[in-house]
């Protein structure tokens, strides 16, 4: 069931807190930021459905992070998702074609525990 479907405040907090992405993230990351292309091309589907069914999972388990979301126009736009951490550095990953769980896997990958 996705969290556009759940009717019941019961049934938005039991999946807000299971499936990808309803894990903590560690206390060194700072923000998060999404950049994608609302239209056109294929190569933001993933990062869309990430924002509309991951995103708020990873939002809800970890309220001490800041979270950003770029949408543009511009179709040539490559989707990316940037972790920072808290000491100003920070990781690009780029997400073009990638399944929304895959993004999610690869931002827990890059936060060291």
């Amino acid at each position: 069931m996705s969290l556009r479907a759940a009717q019941s405040t019961r049934e938005i907090l039991k999946h807000l807190s299971s499936g990808p992405g309803a894990a903590r993230l560690p206390s060194n990351v700072s923000k998060i930021a999404l950049t994608f292309a609302s239209k056109g091309k294929n190569e933001s589907a993933g990062a869309r459905h990430f924002l509309q069914e991951n995103l708020p999972r990873i939002r809800y388990n970890n309220p001490h992070i800041e979270y950003e979301v770029y949408k543009t126009l511009d179709a040539s736009t490559k989707p990316t998702i940037a972790v920072h951490f808290s000491n100003g550095s920070s990781k690009v990953i780029e997400i073009p074609r990638v399944h929304s769980n895959v993004i999610v896997d690869q931002v827990f990958a890059a936060t060291p525990n």
